[in-house]
């Protein structure tokens, strides 16, 4: 849990922890409770390294090209 907050801190997780720090002291300076919320989630994004990183926040794409490709046989059926 250590090395997950000492390590891997890039361009968005920072942006992330300051957004969050300004919104949690403007909340507190305004005992505003939604902007506080939010400020404690963008935190909290930001120390556990949770959320979207530079892939989106879409399913990872399986990049294996393969090209077996099964031949599917038709038969045709007559009506009388």
């Amino acid at each position: 849990m250590l090395a997950n907050l000492t390590q891997n801190w890039g361009f968005m997780r920072i942006i992330r922890l300051l957004v969050g720090g300004y919104a949690l002291f403007e909340a507190i300076r305004s005992s505003d409770v939604l902007i506080g919320i939010m400020g404690t989630v963008l935190i909290g994004m930001a120390l556990f390294n949770m959320g979207c990183g530079p892939q989106g926040c879409g399913v990872p794409r399986n990049e294996s090209k393969s090209t077996n490709s099964d031949e599917i046989e038709y038969e045709e059926i007559h009506s009388k």
